[in-house]
């Protein structure tokens, strides 16, 4: 006979891996959002800063602003080579990662009433699986972006309004 007791720690560990995806995800995208404005920054104010020169020198100011110029378009141009908004996307991916995973275990929690424990411990373990090999898969992100994503889930903006209304505590 399964009991509400017997499969309730596999319940209480898809309730651990929602909030672990979830912290994760927005640690991601916060990550990402930062690496993009980077990325951005360091093509954009060399090239900025390289225009600058260049109006300089045509103006009559001294020749070693044409070298200032020169330099700076090397930047901008190796950072564009180079790529400066592959972190960003490579971080969007993995918070994407961990959006669609954490929709697939709540989904999981929501319909685990009526199945039985080693039903439950299947899918647990699967999905402990998949959590650990997007981990696995990614550099994990700085404190910082990890502090900015708990702000923003403890302002309760990716609640659904559903839940809000269901649960008393907002949380889920």
């Amino acid at each position: 006979m399964v009991t509400k007791d017997s499969t309730s720690p596999y319940v209480a560990e898809l309730d651990r891996m929602y909030e672990d995806s979830t912290y994760s995800a927005q640690s991601y995208f916060e990550a990402a959002k930062s690496a993009e404005f980077w990325g951005r920054t360091i093509v954009f104010l060399p090239a900025l800063i390289s225009s600058a020169a260049s109006i300089l020198v045509v103006i009559g100011q001294t020749r070693h602003w044409g070298a200032v110029g020169a330099v700076a378009g090397a930047i901008a141009a190796t950072s564009a080579f180079l790529g400066s908004e592959r972190k960003s996307k490579s971080l969007r991916e993995a918070g994407n990662r961990f959006t669609a995973l954490r929709h697939t275990i709540r989904l999981e929690r929501e319909t685990a009433n009526g199945k039985d424990k080693a039903e439950l411990e299947k899918i647990v373990r699967n999905l402990r699986t998949d959590y650990n090999s997007i981990v696995a898969g990614n550099e994990l992100v700085s404190n910082r972006f990890s502090k900015k994503a708990d702000g923003r889930i403890i302002s309760g903006t990716l609640n659904h309004e559903v839940d809000k209304k269901d649960a008393p505590s907002g949380k889920r």
